[in-house]
């Protein structure tokens, strides 16, 4: 493919072109690395300060989206040849899926007992008030282009040598499973770095939610390892039923030439869902039920 198509335009390259060529005010780019930005892009003018219009995260995904597809962009990410059969968990289906669709869904991946157990412990930690508000770590200074009250949930974060899983055997069983064996067939199916963040959230009863955003922005780079490249959801919720809520809605975009899709996915118990971060915009709807989801976003 010839080296000047678009799609191999570093992210932050892709990036600057927007906004030299609007005059907007970008969102801080994701990284602690200032010095990967591209230095050959300057805002024209003299020392006249000119008023810039602010842009948000998903307005800039928006423009980046207009470009170029994002599962385009991250299908590059994904390697060839694969094996399925050497496969722990995912299937073929999954796998090609998640490359053409963007998402793919498991059943039954955590044992019923395991699940109540994890369930029970996450409860008690909130009704304890050991969980975070995930709202409350929000810094309008430090971050004004993020809504604050753009969710409801509590969370606790459970990586592996985290104090919580010496405390519950049932939710450290649960990471293992994400860090070892869904590990291991992704990194056959998606070029990873081996990074993954781990988080347990508690949504209550009270209409609590999450409203549309996306995990990551789109790269194509397999040396980024900034940017979260595959987000697995397992839920908690033996008990769930319709008019509970808590649904995750999945925007399928398509190849960008086609009206948009929302996807439903009920979160029932031992559930696991896969989508590509850089590519899915999605939202938890209102939940009337207590809701209950480990989640993992993997580098």
């Amino acid at each position: 493919m010839d080296p000047t198509d678009s799609h191999h335009d570093a992210l932050a390259s892709r990036i600057m072109k927007y906004a030299a060529s609007k005059d907007v005010e970008l969102p801080p780019f994701p990284s602690d690395d200032i010095e990967s930005l591209p230095s050959d892009y300057e805002y024209e003018g003299g020392e006249e300060v000119e008023e810039v219009e602010e842009i948000s995260e998903m307005d800039l995904l928006q423009q980046l989206d207009a470009s170029i597809p994002p599962i385009l962009i991250a299908q590059e990410l994904f390697n060839e040849d694969v094996d399925y059969k050497s496969f722990n968990v995912l299937t073929a289906d999954n796998g090609n899926e998640l490359f053409h669709k963007g998402y793919t869904v498991l059943e039954n991946v955590i044992d019923p007992a395991v699940i109540q157990a994890v369930r029970e412990w996450s409860t008690h930690m909130f009704k304890t008030g050991q969980m975070d508000k995930a709202s409350g770590k929000h810094d309008e200074e430090e971050d004004p282009f993020r809504e604050g009250n753009a969710r409801g949930d509590y969370t606790i974060w459970v990586s592996p040598g985290s104090a919580f899983l010496e405390q519950s055997s049932a939710l450290n069983h649960c990471v293992d499973w994400f860090s070892k064996q869904l590990h291991e067939d992704l990194v056959k199916l998606v070029h990873l770095h081996g990074q993954a963040e781990y988080q347990l959230a508690y949504y209550p009863p009270d209409s609590s939610h999450y409203e549309r955003h996306r995990d990551s922005f789109p790269t194509n780079d397999r040396e980024d390892r900034d940017q979260r490249r595959v987000t697995a959801i397992v839920y908690f919720n033996p008990d769930w039923d319709q008019g509970d809520g808590g649904e995750l809605r999945i925007f399928d975009k398509g190849m960008g030439d086609e009206e948009e899709k929302q996807i439903d996915v009920a979160p029932k118990a031992g559930r696991c869902v896969l989508f590509l971060s850089g590519a899915m915009d999605h939202a938890v709807l209102p939940s009337f039920s207590e809701r209950i989801a480990l989640t993992s976003w993997y580098r």
